[in-house]
């Protein structure tokens, strides 16, 4: 969606057991000691961390919108470990920040015409029907944001994505 310019950024400064991550992207996160941090550079510097190939559920035409931007660095990733064999290749919980060229809304009508377009956007992207849970304008730490919750790329997970004008802030 041509409006959004940070997606996937959700606050979880509200554990109480956390560690500090700063980005390359500029700016800094509290995660739970129990997630790990994989910066930009990190992934980067080690492209066979995604196996884009064993990817089941994720359309084609997503994965090669995203798959350039992990792939290039531009995207921090925070996720709990699997720790389990059995469970090698399940989906996790995580968290994911990125920069993108966009316009985020900053007016009721800018607002109106993004959340009118979101869900059909987003079924087009997903090529499936989605269901967008709520789009409107939040304040997070002082600072104007759109929020949405839809359904997520893969089928039976919720994505909710903060959207902010820039990155130039400190969580």
């Amino acid at each position: 969606m041509k409006y959004f310019l940070c997606t996937s950024l959700i606050l979880i400064s509200f554990f109480t057991q956390a560690k500090q991550a700063t980005s390359d992207l500029g700016y800094t996160i509290e995660i739970p000691n129990s997630w790990s941090p994989l910066t930009g550079p990190e992934i980067k510097a080690n492209p066979d961390l995604f196996n884009f190939e064993q990817i089941d559920g994720i359309p084609p035409a997503l994965l090669k919108q995203i798959m350039p931007v992990i792939q290039s660095g531009n995207m921090d990733l925070y996720f709990i470990p699997n720790n389990s064999e059995n469970l090698a290749n399940d989906f996790t919980d995580n968290i994911n920040v990125m920069k993108q060229v966009g316009n985020v809304p900053s007016n009721p009508n800018e607002l109106n015409e993004v959340c009118a377009s979101a869900k059909s956007e987003l079924s087009s992207v997903f090529q499936r029907d989605i269901t967008l849970y709520e789009c409107k304008q939040t304040k997070v730490i002082g600072r104007n944001a759109l929020y949405a919750k839809f359904d997520g790329g893969l089928e039976g997970t919720v994505s909710m994505q903060y959207h902010f004008p820039s990155l130039r802030m400190c969580f």
